[in-house]
Protein backbone atom coordinates (compact mmCIF):
# COMPACT_ATOMS: atom_id res chain seq x y z
CA UNK A 1 0.00 0.00 0.00
CA UNK A 2 2.94 2.25 1.03
CA UNK A 3 4.59 1.42 -2.50
CA UNK A 4 1.71 2.67 -4.39
CA UNK A 5 1.07 5.71 -2.57
CA UNK A 6 4.83 6.71 -3.46
CA UNK A 7 4.23 5.84 -6.57
CA UNK A 8 1.21 8.05 -7.18
CA UNK A 9 2.86 10.76 -5.64
CA UNK A 10 5.86 10.79 -8.08
CA UNK A 11 3.97 10.00 -11.07
CA UNK A 12 1.88 13.27 -9.95
CA UNK A 13 4.95 14.85 -9.69
CA UNK A 14 6.35 13.83 -13.22
CA UNK A 15 2.73 15.12 -14.54
CA UNK A 16 2.73 18.09 -12.64
CA UNK A 17 6.23 19.58 -14.14
CA UNK A 18 5.63 18.26 -18.00
CA UNK A 19 2.35 20.26 -17.37
CA UNK A 20 3.95 23.48 -16.05
CA UNK A 21 6.68 23.41 -19.15
CA UNK A 22 3.86 22.90 -21.68
CA UNK A 23 1.84 25.60 -20.56
CA UNK A 24 4.76 28.17 -20.61
CA UNK A 25 5.83 26.82 -24.23
CA UNK A 26 1.92 27.73 -25.03
CA UNK A 27 2.32 31.00 -23.32
CA UNK A 28 5.45 32.02 -24.88
CA UNK A 29 3.65 30.89 -28.31
CA UNK A 30 0.56 33.50 -27.36
CA UNK A 31 3.08 35.94 -26.02
CA UNK A 32 4.81 38.39 -29.09
CA UNK A 33 6.55 41.75 -29.61
CA UNK A 34 6.19 43.79 -32.24
CA UNK A 35 9.85 44.57 -34.14
CA UNK A 36 10.75 46.44 -36.84
CA UNK A 37 11.97 45.33 -39.95
CA UNK A 38 12.72 47.06 -43.57
CA UNK A 39 10.39 46.89 -46.85
CA UNK A 40 11.07 43.30 -48.79
CA UNK A 41 12.57 45.36 -51.97
CA UNK A 42 14.16 48.05 -49.92
CA UNK A 43 18.18 47.83 -48.83
CA UNK A 44 19.95 49.74 -46.69
CA UNK A 45 23.73 50.45 -47.54
CA UNK A 46 26.73 51.58 -44.76
CA UNK A 47 25.71 55.16 -43.83
CA UNK A 48 23.08 55.71 -45.38
CA UNK A 49 19.88 57.11 -42.89
CA UNK A 50 17.17 55.23 -41.84
CA UNK A 51 13.78 56.94 -42.80
CA UNK A 52 10.08 55.85 -42.44
CA UNK A 53 9.34 54.85 -45.81
CA UNK A 54 12.28 52.02 -45.43
CA UNK A 55 10.26 50.21 -43.02
CA UNK A 56 7.48 47.51 -43.30
CA UNK A 57 5.19 46.40 -40.73
CA UNK A 58 6.35 45.50 -37.97
CA UNK A 59 6.85 41.59 -37.42
CA UNK A 60 5.68 40.06 -34.18
CA UNK A 61 8.34 37.23 -32.89
CA UNK A 62 7.59 35.57 -29.78
CA UNK A 63 9.38 35.60 -26.49
CA UNK A 64 10.65 31.71 -27.31
CA UNK A 65 12.87 33.61 -30.07
CA UNK A 66 15.16 34.26 -27.68
CA UNK A 67 18.04 35.76 -28.38
CA UNK A 68 16.81 37.37 -32.19
CA UNK A 69 14.18 39.26 -30.09
CA UNK A 70 16.27 40.76 -27.69
CA UNK A 71 18.92 42.03 -30.31
CA UNK A 72 15.91 43.06 -32.74
CA UNK A 73 14.33 46.66 -32.38
CA UNK A 74 11.10 47.00 -30.71
CA UNK A 75 8.43 48.65 -32.76
CA UNK A 76 7.55 51.06 -30.22
CA UNK A 77 7.34 54.89 -30.49
CA UNK A 78 10.27 55.70 -28.08
CA UNK A 79 12.46 53.20 -30.31
CA UNK A 80 11.11 55.03 -33.39
CA UNK A 81 12.24 58.25 -32.58
CA UNK A 82 15.85 56.48 -31.64
CA UNK A 83 15.92 55.53 -34.91
CA UNK A 84 14.64 58.69 -36.89
CA UNK A 85 17.33 59.22 -39.33
CA UNK A 86 20.15 57.00 -37.59
CA UNK A 87 22.85 55.81 -40.45
CA UNK A 88 23.74 52.41 -40.55
CA UNK A 89 26.71 50.83 -39.87
CA UNK A 90 26.82 48.05 -41.43
CA UNK A 91 24.36 47.31 -44.77
CA UNK A 92 21.26 45.95 -43.99
CA UNK A 93 19.50 43.17 -46.79
CA UNK A 94 16.28 44.45 -47.84
CA UNK A 95 13.00 42.67 -45.71
CA UNK A 96 15.31 42.03 -42.70
CA UNK A 97 14.24 42.47 -39.16
CA UNK A 98 16.45 45.59 -37.88
CA UNK A 99 18.98 44.65 -34.86
CA UNK A 100 20.78 46.78 -32.88
CA UNK A 101 24.21 45.56 -34.47
CA UNK A 102 23.03 47.23 -37.69
CA UNK A 103 23.80 50.33 -35.68
CA UNK A 104 26.46 52.67 -34.41
CA UNK A 105 26.29 51.96 -30.65
CA UNK A 106 26.76 55.60 -30.08
CA UNK A 107 23.90 58.11 -30.06
CA UNK A 108 25.84 60.30 -32.73
CA UNK A 109 25.06 58.19 -35.53
CA UNK A 110 22.71 60.25 -37.65
CA UNK A 111 24.69 63.14 -36.59
CA UNK A 112 25.84 64.02 -40.55
CA UNK A 113 22.21 63.80 -41.22
CA UNK A 114 21.31 66.74 -38.71
CA UNK A 115 23.49 69.31 -40.01
CA UNK A 116 22.03 72.14 -42.60
CA UNK A 117 23.69 72.33 -45.98
CA UNK A 118 25.84 74.66 -45.91
CA UNK A 119 27.11 74.42 -42.36
CA UNK A 120 29.48 72.08 -40.62
CA UNK A 121 29.92 70.36 -37.36
CA UNK A 122 32.91 71.26 -34.69
CA UNK A 123 33.33 69.89 -31.58
CA UNK A 124 34.47 71.81 -28.68
CA UNK A 125 36.19 70.95 -25.48
CA UNK A 126 33.85 71.97 -22.25
CA UNK A 127 34.00 71.64 -18.54
CA UNK A 128 31.06 71.55 -16.42
CA UNK A 129 31.62 75.26 -15.71
CA UNK A 130 32.08 76.49 -19.79
CA UNK A 131 28.50 74.39 -20.07
CA UNK A 132 26.95 75.92 -17.63
CA UNK A 133 26.64 73.04 -15.71
CA UNK A 134 26.04 70.88 -18.24
CA UNK A 135 22.60 72.14 -18.67
CA UNK A 136 23.39 72.60 -22.31
CA UNK A 137 21.33 69.84 -24.23
CA UNK A 138 21.21 68.80 -27.20
CA UNK A 139 19.07 71.53 -29.58
CA UNK A 140 20.22 74.13 -26.98
CA UNK A 141 21.17 77.67 -28.61
CA UNK A 142 24.74 79.35 -26.71
CA UNK A 143 26.63 82.17 -27.52
CA UNK A 144 30.05 81.41 -27.33
CA UNK A 145 33.05 83.54 -25.68
CA UNK A 146 36.61 83.10 -24.36
CA UNK A 147 39.58 85.40 -22.93
CA UNK A 148 42.29 85.81 -25.14
CA UNK A 149 44.93 88.11 -25.87
CA UNK A 150 44.61 91.37 -28.09
CA UNK A 151 47.00 93.40 -30.26
CA UNK A 152 47.02 96.43 -28.72
CA UNK A 153 47.70 99.42 -31.51
CA UNK A 154 50.99 100.92 -31.85
CA UNK A 155 50.41 104.71 -30.35
CA UNK A 156 52.28 107.77 -32.80
CA UNK A 157 55.53 109.06 -31.10
CA UNK A 158 55.46 112.17 -29.41
CA UNK A 159 56.55 115.09 -31.33
CA UNK A 160 60.57 116.26 -30.34
CA UNK A 161 61.61 119.12 -28.56
CA UNK A 162 63.08 120.82 -31.62
CA UNK A 163 60.63 121.48 -33.98
CA UNK A 164 61.82 122.15 -37.76
CA UNK A 165 61.32 124.95 -39.91
CA UNK A 166 58.18 126.55 -39.61
CA UNK A 167 55.62 126.05 -42.72
CA UNK A 168 58.58 122.87 -44.06
CA UNK A 169 57.23 119.36 -44.01
CA UNK A 170 59.54 117.15 -42.43
CA UNK A 171 60.79 114.51 -44.74
CA UNK A 172 58.99 110.86 -44.77
CA UNK A 173 61.23 108.23 -44.22
CA UNK A 174 61.73 106.33 -47.43
CA UNK A 175 61.65 109.39 -49.39
CA UNK A 176 64.03 112.56 -50.39
CA UNK A 177 63.49 115.92 -48.50
CA UNK A 178 61.96 118.02 -50.55
CA UNK A 179 64.24 120.92 -52.19
CA UNK A 180 62.52 125.11 -51.37
CA UNK A 181 61.87 126.16 -54.30
CA UNK A 182 61.91 123.18 -56.25
CA UNK A 183 58.22 121.16 -57.12
CA UNK A 184 57.66 118.10 -55.14
CA UNK A 185 57.98 114.85 -57.05
CA UNK A 186 54.18 112.91 -58.70
CA UNK A 187 53.86 111.43 -55.64
CA UNK A 188 53.51 107.62 -55.52
CA UNK A 189 50.15 105.77 -54.26
CA UNK A 190 51.05 105.32 -50.72
CA UNK A 191 50.01 102.83 -48.68
CA UNK A 192 47.13 103.60 -45.74
CA UNK A 193 49.87 103.31 -43.59
CA UNK A 194 52.42 105.63 -44.98
CA UNK A 195 49.60 108.18 -45.59
CA UNK A 196 49.15 107.97 -41.99
CA UNK A 197 52.69 108.50 -41.04
CA UNK A 198 52.84 111.46 -43.95
CA UNK A 199 50.38 113.66 -42.45
CA UNK A 200 51.78 112.91 -38.00
CA UNK A 201 54.80 114.22 -40.08
CA UNK A 202 53.33 117.26 -41.24
CA UNK A 203 51.52 117.79 -37.80
CA UNK A 204 54.67 117.20 -35.87
CA UNK A 205 58.02 117.85 -38.28
CA UNK A 206 60.53 117.80 -35.58
CA UNK A 207 59.35 114.06 -34.73
CA UNK A 208 62.35 111.60 -34.56
CA UNK A 209 62.83 109.51 -37.60
CA UNK A 210 63.97 106.49 -35.46
CA UNK A 211 60.48 106.73 -33.65
CA UNK A 212 58.86 107.52 -36.55
CA UNK A 213 60.44 104.15 -38.17
CA UNK A 214 59.74 101.99 -35.59
CA UNK A 215 56.05 103.74 -35.52
CA UNK A 216 55.63 102.55 -38.90
CA UNK A 217 57.04 98.95 -38.58
CA UNK A 218 54.52 98.55 -35.42
CA UNK A 219 51.31 99.72 -37.57
CA UNK A 220 52.34 97.24 -40.53
CA UNK A 221 52.57 94.42 -38.30
CA UNK A 222 49.46 95.40 -36.40
CA UNK A 223 47.48 95.26 -39.79
CA UNK A 224 48.85 91.80 -39.81
CA UNK A 225 48.09 90.58 -36.41
CA UNK A 226 51.16 90.88 -35.26
CA UNK A 227 52.27 93.05 -31.84
CA UNK A 228 54.65 92.75 -29.34
CA UNK A 229 51.72 94.70 -26.87
CA UNK A 230 48.85 93.14 -26.20
CA UNK A 231 45.93 93.17 -24.04
CA UNK A 232 43.76 90.12 -21.98
CA UNK A 233 40.38 90.49 -23.22
CA UNK A 234 36.89 88.83 -23.01
CA UNK A 235 35.35 88.92 -26.47
CA UNK A 236 32.13 87.07 -27.88
CA UNK A 237 32.71 85.09 -31.16
CA UNK A 238 29.31 83.91 -31.89
CA UNK A 239 25.72 84.52 -30.96
CA UNK A 240 22.51 81.96 -31.27
CA UNK A 241 24.54 79.08 -31.96
CA UNK A 242 22.62 75.74 -32.34
CA UNK A 243 23.87 72.94 -30.52
CA UNK A 244 24.22 69.29 -32.36
CA UNK A 245 25.00 67.15 -29.66
CA UNK A 246 26.87 67.12 -26.42
CA UNK A 247 29.46 63.90 -26.04
CA UNK A 248 28.18 61.36 -27.85
CA UNK A 249 24.33 62.24 -27.51
CA UNK A 250 22.01 63.85 -29.97
CA UNK A 251 19.05 64.43 -28.48
CA UNK A 252 17.78 65.53 -25.13
CA UNK A 253 16.21 62.01 -23.93
CA UNK A 254 20.03 60.85 -24.74
CA UNK A 255 22.19 63.04 -23.15
CA UNK A 256 19.86 62.53 -19.64
CA UNK A 257 20.46 58.53 -20.11
CA UNK A 258 24.57 59.35 -20.25
CA UNK A 259 25.72 57.94 -17.31
CA UNK A 260 25.63 60.91 -15.00
CA UNK A 261 24.45 63.16 -17.35
CA UNK A 262 28.26 64.74 -17.89
CA UNK A 263 30.41 65.16 -21.04
CA UNK A 264 33.41 66.57 -21.91
CA UNK A 265 32.73 68.01 -25.24
CA UNK A 266 29.89 69.48 -27.39
CA UNK A 267 29.50 69.35 -31.11
CA UNK A 268 27.76 73.12 -32.43
CA UNK A 269 26.96 73.83 -35.46
CA UNK A 270 28.66 76.74 -37.61
CA UNK A 271 29.45 78.35 -41.03
CA UNK A 272 32.82 77.21 -42.20
CA UNK A 273 34.22 80.81 -41.67
CA UNK A 274 32.82 80.58 -38.52
CA UNK A 275 34.78 77.36 -37.53
CA UNK A 276 37.66 79.09 -38.57
CA UNK A 277 37.35 81.57 -36.18
CA UNK A 278 36.78 79.40 -33.71
CA UNK A 279 39.90 77.00 -34.04
CA UNK A 280 41.52 80.25 -33.88
CA UNK A 281 40.12 81.50 -31.17
CA UNK A 282 40.55 78.03 -28.98
CA UNK A 283 44.30 78.62 -30.10
CA UNK A 284 44.79 82.05 -28.39
CA UNK A 285 42.72 81.31 -25.14
CA UNK A 286 44.36 77.49 -24.82
CA UNK A 287 41.56 75.55 -25.76
CA UNK A 288 39.05 76.92 -23.08
CA UNK A 289 35.45 78.36 -24.66
CA UNK A 290 32.70 79.28 -22.12
CA UNK A 291 29.03 78.80 -23.64
CA UNK A 292 26.22 80.93 -22.48
CA UNK A 293 22.84 79.21 -22.68
CA UNK A 294 19.89 81.02 -24.63
CA UNK A 295 16.10 81.02 -23.63
CA UNK A 296 14.90 79.30 -26.52
CA UNK A 297 12.89 82.37 -27.87
CA UNK A 298 15.50 84.65 -27.50
CA UNK A 299 17.29 84.53 -31.12
CA UNK A 300 18.20 88.35 -30.96
CA UNK A 301 22.00 89.04 -32.05
CA UNK A 302 23.56 91.99 -30.68
CA UNK A 303 26.89 94.08 -31.34
CA UNK A 304 29.12 93.92 -28.02
CA UNK A 305 32.26 95.11 -27.60
CA UNK A 306 34.98 93.22 -26.24
CA UNK A 307 35.70 93.41 -22.12
CA UNK A 308 39.24 94.29 -20.87
CA UNK A 309 40.01 95.86 -17.26
CA UNK A 310 39.56 99.60 -18.50
CA UNK A 311 36.53 98.93 -19.69
CA UNK A 312 33.85 96.70 -17.49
Amino acid sequence: MNWKLIAAVIVGLITGVLLYFWTESVKNEQTAYAFMRLQPDRKVTRGQAITPDMLAEPVMLPESFGALAKLAVPAASAYQEWLKDRTAASDIPAGSVLLFQYFDDTDGGRLTTMIAPGKRALTLPVNAAAAVGHFVEPGSYVDILGTVDEPVEPVAPAAATQPGAPGQPAAVPGQPPAVPGQAPATAQPQSPVEQMLKNYLTQYPGADENDVNAYRKQAQDYKLGISSRTRVVTRTFLQNVKVLAVGAATTAEGAVTKANSTYNNVTVEVTPSEAEMLIFAMGQSNGSLNLVLRNPADNTVEDLPSINWTRM
